[in-house]
């Protein structure tokens, strides 16, 4: 019986961006169905299914088709998704920074408790709410711990790139550390961000700030390095 292979093809228009949806199948040697999502030829979503368990099936041809056009249009919805909340992300955190930046922290606050509704699992979310629930509502415990939940959830298997973002994580814990009067806890969160981006400048800032010469460097850094 021959097994034809199939394929579908679309456009998608999300926001001022055009992706490009394929299904395909992957044959009787390879009885997979895989959906990319692509934008400017970057694979920005994917999703797979293994059909062996229907590949003797009699209406082969007729269960394969539902199932492509099934996997292709729930592929479109899940990106679409996902879109709208990197878009709102997006939205909260310009919004946010630019309160930061001219201190306006209890608005900045106020943003992010909404945020929290719509983007409960986002780690930036969790770490900025913390790090802005101690400052201004002087919740200290409150913020330290949703600071330490994110960093707790950093994954070992995470990209060089992840990682330097997550120096971040810990900047916003040493600041909350510093809301509370903990200095000795809020150097400690800082040589932690150090370690995985020693360049930070937000957090090589805080520690000039700080005027804190630790053990009695940074062992893990240079000498020549700014921070010590």
């Amino acid at each position: 019986k021959t097994h034809t292979i199939q394929k579908f093809n679309m456009e998608i228009s999300l926001g001022d961006k055009t992706y490009h949806v394929q299904t395909e199948d992957g044959g009787a040697k390879n009885p997979v169905v895989t959906t990319h999502i692509y934008q400017k030829g970057r694979i920005v979503h994917s999703a797979k299914t293994d059909y062996s368990d229907i590949i003797s099936a009699a209406d082969l041809a007729g269960k394969l088709k539902e199932l492509m056009e099934t996997q292709h249009k729930r592929a479109i919805d899940e990106f679409s998704v996902k879109h709208e909340m990197d878009r709102k992300k997006t939205e909260y955190f310009n919004s946010v920074k630019k309160l930061i930046g001219i201190r306006n922290n209890k608005q900045a606050l106020r943003i992010l408790e909404d945020a929290m509704n719509e983007l409960p699992d986002d780690p930036f979310v969790i770490s900025y709410y913390g790090y802005l629930k101690a400052i201004v509502d002087k919740k200290y415990d409150e913020g330290i711990k949703a600071c330490r939940l994110v960093i707790e959830r950093i994954s070992p298997e995470a990209t060089e790139y992840e990682r330097s973002l997550y120096a971040t994580f810990y900047l916003n814990l040493g600041k909350a550390h510093l809301a509370a009067g903990d200095r000795k806890s809020a150097i400690d969160a800082f040589d932690g961000g150090l370690k995985v981006d020693e360049n930070n400048r937000d957090i090589l800032w805080e520690i000039r700030k700080l005027g804190a010469r630790i053990k009695p460097f940074l062992s893990f850094l240079s000498r020549n390095n700014p921070s010590n």
